[in-house]
């Protein structure tokens, strides 16, 4: 169904002589894990969707569910999207899917019905579990739009009723469940995440089954088996890292698992005293947050304990404060298309954990090279290429396969240097993304649902540093008529379905043309030294 990219003999010959790759399959990893730790606690802590039980509880829901599905067609390999918000429901879904060996296409539950869309269509899913939600009807018409004819099934997780042509989550586990778990190809597909691209649409990411088990075997199990406690995670099991983190690792390390729908410093304080949690792990916002409550104190600094941040940029005065604070923090560097390229490590020099990204993951390669290909010596700056056994297999638009590969190598666009020592250190990006709060945002996707405002005569996204999120979105305008606000361009972008969370956060309106290169593109490193300039200075004057 998908062109894939597979690495060269040698290199994969390498991976199995270390035992990165032996044949382990996810359904039969999980398996196995879940049904060592079945006696753990699972619990979900949410306003809307609380949850009490044990991770046998989960499982079994999963397997009933895999059983409900396979009784209503669906097969082993075929692909099954999800958009749910974190909850045992999802936990099970993704037990469910992972036993039964489909392809799974988690979607954002905050998706919009272009994402929607796009990821049903591009993935060709048969099967899409949502959670029922007056707020997105979109996903229940999915069946009837004649762009997705290769879905079949949609059913509701939830208490409302839903239209007559979807069916009930809870019909669907309500019988026996599934034996063993599923037989696949360990090079098969095991999950297609999404990344934004520079050309706007979310790309699927083809995550085989040999790369998650070696991601989850040799870098995060490790990584997570440091900690002491166990983790609040209010990553999204939507999410790869927060799949990763939530729901499949804890039960290789017969941990328990602490689910989080929502995020509010304070509560998950609370809950971290009640409940002797760790927190704080992933985006830096997450930290950040905690350490500024006023209620935070040093009992949850003990709790805390250590964290691991990434997914947006990582202020090395966080490290730092968190390290007087007797928190252990470290810098890591990853992707949808490679997750963990590199750590810190615990017991590495502070300034190593505040100034770099860490060394080089089990089995991670990494070559730096100048715009010609050619690579730089140590410490010189250049294009970040990797490769290691957690890499990705292609995209499901094979058409984008020959700009991502060099020889077996992934260009991850970013660009950075190593010391002779081995760490790693990420400085800059050559891809036109904005990475906020963990997600990533396609400028391009934004410039052009703005281009069909009636007020806007041109747009140009960039990323602007936040210290709460990381980066953020903000739009230059050339008004074609009085000056968009930036309530008139979310409004605008609500009735197109683009994710909330891909909104801007600022604009700015420009009486003069952008900066632009013989070519005529747009000089964006221009305008963020004119966005730089306006808040180095305090002039807002420009902004609305």
């Amino acid at each position: 169904m998908w062109t894939t990219i597979e690495p060269a003999p040698d290199v994969q010959g390498h991976y199995r002589a270390q035992g990165w790759w032996d044949g382990q399959t996810l359904p039969v990893l999980l398996g196995h894990a879940l049904a060592r730790s079945g006696r753990a606690t699972f619990r979900v802590h949410s306003q809307d969707r609380p949850w009490r039980g044990t991770v046998a509880d989960v499982t079994d829901l999963g397997r009933r569910l895999a059983a409900g599905l396979t009784r209503r067609g669906i097969q082993t390999s075929d692909t099954v999207a999800f958009t749910l918000p974190n909850s045992a429901q999802a936990a099970a879904v993704f037990y469910g899917l992972v036993l039964a060996g489909a392809t799974l296409v988690p979607v954002s539950h905050t998706a919009g019905q272009r994402d929607l869309d796009h990821a049903l269509r591009e993935s060709g899913a048969r099967a899409l579990l949502v959670w029922h939600t007056r707020e997105k009807p979109y996903a229940f018409d999915a069946l009837t739009r004649s762009a997705l004819p290769k879905l079949e099934l949609v059913v509701a997780i939830g208490d409302a009723s839903a239209p007559t042509d979807v069916i009930d989550f809870n019909d669907v586990v309500n019988g026996p469940a599934i034996d063993e778990p599923a037989t696949v190809d360990p090079a098969q597909p095991a999950v297609i995440g999404w990344t934004s691209g520079t050309t706007g649409a979310p790309k699927g990411v083809l995550l085989s089954h040999r790369a998650l088990c070696a991601e989850t075997r040799a870098h995060m199990s490790p990584m997570m088996s440091a900690r002491s406690r166990p983790l609040a995670s209010t990553s999204p099991i939507a999410h790869v890292t927060g799949m990763l983190v939530s729901v499949l690792v804890p039960p290789l390390l017969g941990q328990q698992i602490h689910l989080l729908d929502y995020w509010d410093a304070g509560e998950v304080l609370d809950l971290m005293s009640a409940e002797a949690l760790s927190a704080g792990t992933g985006a830096p916002l997450f930290l950040a947050s905690l350490l500024d409550h006023p209620a935070c104190r040093p009992a949850h600094h003990e709790l805390i304990e250590m964290s691991s941040l990434g997914g947006a940029a990582v202020p090395a005065e966080l490290v730092l404060r968190a390290q007087q604070c007797g928190i252990v923090a470290m810098r890591g560097y990853g992707c949808t298309e490679h997750p963990s390229i590199s750590l810190g490590m615990r017991d590495d020099p502070t300034r190593k954990r505040a100034h770099t990204d860490g060394r080089l993951c089990a089995g991670v390669e990494v070559r730096i090279v100048d715009d010609d290909g050619r690579r730089v010596p140590t410490g010189g700056h250049g294009e970040i290429l990797s490769r290691g056994p957690d890499l990705f297999s292609g995209y499901t638009d094979a058409g984008l396969n020959a700009d991502a590969f060099d020889q077996g190598w992934y260009r991850t666009g970013d660009i950075g240097w190593l010391d002779e020592a081995g760490y790693l250190s990420v400085v800059d990006r050559k891809k036109d993304i904005v990475i906020r709060a963990g997600m990533n945002i396609s400028p391009a996707e934004i410039e052009a649902a703005m281009t069909s405002m009636p007020q806007v005569a041109g747009v140009a996204v960039i990323a602007v540093p936040d210290a709460r999120t990381g980066e953020r979105a903000c739009a230059f305008v050339q008004p074609a008529s009085g000056q968009p606000t930036l309530d008139d361009v979310r409004q605008h972008l609500s009735i197109l379905g683009l994710a909330k969370y891909k909104w801007p956060e600022e604009v700015v309106c420009l009486v003069e043309d952008f900066p632009r290169t013989p070519a005529g593109k747009v000089r964006k490193t221009e305008l963020r030294a004119v966005w730089a300039a306006h808040h180095h200075e305090g002039n807002n004057a420009t902004q609305t």
